[in-house]
Order: structure tokens, then sequence, then C-alpha cells
């Protein structure tokens, strides 16, 4: 036979209510007495009815983790976000929620799955894990006041959204000053497309430190766009260049070879700094001297935030700053 709520209020000495708002997590009940309740519980052997539960209460206990829409499947692949869905996915299973993932190549597209997921009710919230000007999907969340958070500053709407993220300007500035500090003055910055908030923070970073010591600056050196690529191997041909940040670890890797063609050995002639400490870093030597931008902080602070959000309607617009570090491996050498 089945043990019921009854049971365990009978076992743990309290009412079948306060069994029941235990099981909400409800702040009106000591946590004694929840933790007498779950004592019970285990000893019981009860398991919740949880599809019953969200009927009850009209939550799904689940999030939508909206991916940015790309025609690159490498971009989506990218550790970035596997790391990303991976820590959220285990915090929100811990809090007893579940995940979704939200995805489509086009913008259009992606709306038209947010707002499916939605409108079916198919999930309470959503935690959006990328920045863009304009949005479409923050736009339409933020219209119909759907609970969501982003992982990552918004581009838009500062004042109106819940984030968590790094300072990325300081990100840029700590790779390009640790450069700096070990004498390099001809350093440029290659990233993704600049049109993405956090890639254009970097380098406004690499741009404040550069002209803090009166060294050339360089363009945004876009590996997305040929016409930057090739601006960006004349550059190398000139042979003057020392240094490079990378605006992430995956592209650092994919430049050490490339970068052998023009007779730059990273490690040994010439350094690389990069971003994100990611498995990428590691796999191959040298291995990346990076910046740390501690994402599994960053994803669960995610996840507790858009909890927290369904839980408490007027909870104040927060935003999270997720501090950063270098981590010192074998790509940036001494400039004699």
């Amino acid at each position: 036979m089945a043990v019921t709520i009854k049971d365990v209020a009978k076992r743990a000495g309290v009412a079948t209510s306060t069994v029941s708002r235990t099981l909400k997590d409800h702040p009106n009940i000591s946590e004694a007495t929840k933790e007498k309740v779950r004592k019970a519980m285990k000893e019981l052997g009860y398991v919740p009815n949880v599809a019953a539960q969200n009927l009850a209460t009209k939550y799904t206990k689940n999030i939508g983790l909206v991916l940015p829409p790309s025609l690159n499947e490498q971009r989506i692949q990218h550790p970035f976000f596997m790391d990303a869905i991976s820590e959220m996915s285990q915090c929100l299973n811990e809090k007893e929620y579940t995940a979704s993932i939200a995805f489509d190549r086009t913008i259009e597209g992606l709306l038209d799955n947010v707002k499916m997921m939605y409108q079916q009710r198919r999930v309470d919230g959503f935690i959006i894990l990328y920045s863009l000007e304009d949005d479409p999907v923050s736009n339409f969340l933020l219209a119909n006041n759907v609970p969501f958070v982003m992982l990552g500053a918004p581009e838009n709407n500062d004042n109106a959204i819940r984030y968590v993220d790094n300072d990325n300007v300081s990100v840029g500035r700590t790779a390009t000053r640790y450069l700096i500090d070990k004498g390099h003055q001809e350093i440029i910055f290659v990233g993704r497309t600049p049109k993405e908030m956090v890639y254009q923070e970097r380098y406004n970073g690499y741009l404040l430190e550069m002209q803090r010591s009166n060294y050339p600056v360089h363009p945004f050196y876009n590996i997305e766009d040929n016409q930057s690529i090739t601006a960006f191997m004349e550059a190398l041909e000139e042979k003057v260049l020392t240094a490079i940040v990378a605006s992430d670890d995956v592209l650092a890797v994919k430049l050490i070879p490339f970068l052998e063609q023009y007779g730059y050995h990273v490690g040994e002639n010439f350094s690389i700094i990069s971003v994100n400490n990611s498995v990428f870093s590691t796999l191959y030597h040298p291995y990346l001297t990076t910046v740390d931008i501690h994402l599994s902080s960053l994803a669960r602070q995610s996840a507790q935030l858009i909890i927290d959000v369904l839980k408490e309607n007027d909870l104040p617009l927060t935003k999270y700053i997720i501090p950063h570090d270098i981590v010192v491996r074998e790509t940036v050498i001494l400039n004699k």
C-alpha cells in the first residue's frame, strides 16, 4: 500500500497541512519541523506525487534554458554552453526542478519556440544564455511579465532585467594588463562577433588598458568576418606583434597552430591569454594561461535566481557579478 501524507503526518506528529507545506518548502514552517517531516518521509519511503502537486499549484517545476540562435552548430557545442547547461540542470534538479532547452537557428524561430513553451504552460520561467541588442525573446518575456533571468548582462532594458554576469570589461582589462606586466606592447584582441555584448565588452577592456599604457591599439579582429580575418593575417605578416588576447579558450586553441604558419610559436616567442578556463585550456600543450570566469558559479547562481523569482513575485531587481581571476599556465612568456 502506498504511503500517504496522512501516514507521514502521523509519524512526524504534525498536521497533514504541515506536511503539505513542507513539500512546498513554505517559509512559515520552521526548519526544525521541516527536518522532522523529511525524516518521517525517508523512514516511510514516501514519494511525493509531483504531477499532482504541479496540477494543484499550476506550476510545472520546469525551467526553459534559451540558447542563442545560430546557423553554426559548432557555436552551440561550445563548452561554455554545454558546461552552463550541465551546471544549471544539476542545480535545478537539486531544488526539484527540471530543465528544457529552447533553440532554433533563427531568432524568429527561437521566439516562436519560447512563446509556445510558455503559452502551453510547459515551463514556469526561462534563463536566457545570451545577450543581443533589441532581442525579440527578452522583449516578449518582459512585455508579457514572464519570469526570466539572463546569464550575461542585457544589451537593453538593463534596469528591468535580473541577470548574473562577470564584469567583462574588467575581464578584458585583467587579461591585457597581465600581458603588459610581462613586457608586451604590441598586443591585439582576437574574438568572435562584436555584435555580442560579452565580446565587445572584453575588447573595450583591452582598449582601456592599452590606452592607459599609451600603447598602440588595434581593431577588433573578428574571426567570423572574412575582411577582418584578412586584416588579422596582414597584421601577423608585419612581424611586430608579440601577444594576443583571445576572447575564449576554444578560439585560442585554434589560433596556436594557425600562428605557427607565420613563425609565431606560442610559449616560446609569442604569448596568448584567453578567457573561460574551460576543458580546452589543458587539452593540448602549451596549456593556456586564461582568465577563469567561474562558469559553475555563474550557471548555478542563474538557476537559483530564477527559482527565487518564481517563489517571490516582488523580488527586488537583482544583478549578480561573479569575480574572475587568472590561471597561469604556459602560453604567456616574458617579453624582454
